[in-house]
């Protein structure tokens, strides 16, 4: 059994071309996580227990760069999108065939909120960047695992 490497898994942003998505170069760590809450079903009945049922998930991806520009197509766009005040919602991909991954590696797809957290410049450093992406709605596919 072969095991998944992280280098595979990469994040795709759609273009201003409609269905066409481009690699964000630079990666380091990319994130995702999943949180359900909690929806309190407990009733006297229950002795002594609280019960509850899973609620609606809360979807957070991070992702770690050192942008390699230029980049106009991958990271430029992403930053674009990301400062866009009042925020609009965009689709990325994760693709798990590393650079070279095509349609059928996508792994996860679906329209974020964006935002670049911080930016690092640290003395003899290369420049940092955080990304954070939660969900503007249900994926369209989720297939990580």
């Amino acid at each position: 059994m072969a095991k998944k490497l992280g280098n595979d898994y990469l994040l795709w942003v759609e273009s201003s071309t409609s269905g066409t998505y481009n690699l964000v170069k630079g990666q380091q760590t990319l994130s995702i996580s999943r949180d359900a809450g909690s929806i309190d079903t407990s009733t006297k009945d229950d002795a002594g227990y609280g019960t509850s049922a899973p609620g609606l998930k809360s979807l957070k991806i991070s992702l770690d760069m050192i942008p390699n520009l230029p980049d106009a197509n991958g990271y430029t766009r992403l930053e674009s999108l990301c400062n866009v005040a009042p925020a609009v919602p965009f689709n990325i991909q994760i693709r798990k065939g590393g650079a070279s991954g095509g349609n059928a590696d996508v792994v996860f797809a679906g329209q974020v909120y964006g935002n670049l957290d911080s930016t690092e410049f640290g003395q003899n450093d290369a420049v940092k960047a955080k990304g954070a992406f939660s969900a503007a709605a249900a994926p369209t596919t989720d297939i990580l695992g």
